[in-house]
């Protein structure tokens, strides 16, 4: 990698780390400058504004979601059904838990700045778009179970999901488990049809 793609590369990290930490409007480039050991104005060589170093660290995040979230079909590929989903759920919520990127996902996912409202509306759209086809493509794939229909399972799936997420950004990693293991059991007994 060349020393202007790293340099890019860590304005990119540390904006992401800094406007997850204080937000938009309390993170300046003078901060991320110096976190990458840069002057401020150096950050204008890369980036046309604050304004596009946000919407790139935007998308630079879900492309990131959006790959772990494919990665999720080789994964659970020789799982039993149940495992599968059940993985994918624990994975895709883990995913905000566990990295800079998530918590990034996690404070604009759901209460994004004015101002980029309608790209991350587009963005998570997408990102919903490709957990729905994950989902869809487990039950295909499935020859073992019988279950109700495909769009209510994946609707009341991705319900949990974005559920558990809420939940997880206010409670203990314990306490998410407790309920996720509780909430599963109800789940996987309602989507199959006898």
């Amino acid at each position: 990698m060349k020393k202007g793609e790293i340099t890019k590369r860590k304005i990119l990290e540390q904006g992401l780390k800094l406007f997850s930490s204080y937000g938009y409007e309390e993170t300046a480039l003078k901060d991320i400058a110096e976190n990458v050991n840069i002057k401020t104005p150096s950050i204008y060589a890369y980036f046309e504004s604050k304004q596009d170093l946000f919407e790139q660290i935007v998308s630079f995040v879900i492309e990131d979601y959006l790959e772990f979230i494919e990665q999720q079909s080789y994964v659970v590929e020789n799982f039993p059904i149940e495992k599968k989903l059940y993985h994918v759920l624990v994975e895709l919520n883990k995913y905000y838990y566990m990295n800079d990127k998530g918590s990034f996902l996690k404070r604009y996912g759901i209460y994004p700045p004015e101002n980029f409202k309608e790209l991350i509306t587009a963005k998570n759209n997408k990102v919903e778009e490709g957990i729905r086809d994950l989902v869809f493509s487990i039950l295909r794939s499935n020859k073992e179970n019988e279950f109700i229909d495909e769009e209510t399972i994946v609707t009341s799936f991705t319900t949990i999901l974005d559920g558990m997420l809420f939940h997880m950004m206010s409670s203990p990693y314990e306490e998410y488990e407790r309920r996720l293991n509780m909430i599963w059991s109800v789940f996987w007994k309602g989507i199959r049809a006898f």
